[in-house]
């Protein structure tokens, strides 16, 4: 199913992205950007605020143990927990 827009139309994949209830009460994974010697992310913390972090840094009570090209890896005293770059 496409969307009519003032251009043509919009990818139905886009529309139903741009149209889903996003969950903005937990922390979340932006973007990963940086080297594999030094990678860096944006995280959108639970309270809203966007941090750029690195390993070593702290987010939301958490420890950023590492970094891949599609997630990052949160340790705490809870265990581990993966934030994903959400798929296309």
């Amino acid at each position: 199913m496409a969307s009519n827009t003032q251009n043509g139309t919009t990818n139905a994949r886009v529309a139903q992205l741009a149209t889903e209830k996003a969950q903005l009460d937990r922390t979340a994974l932006i973007g990963i950007f940086g080297s594999s010697n030094r990678p860096g992310a944006l995280v959108r913390e639970s309270n809203g605020r966007v941090t750029r972090v690195g390993v070593g840094d702290r987010i939301d009570g958490a420890l950023v143990s590492a970094i891949g090209e599609t997630r990052l890896v949160l340790s705490q005293r809870r265990g581990t927990k993966i934030l994903e770059l959400p798929s296309t």
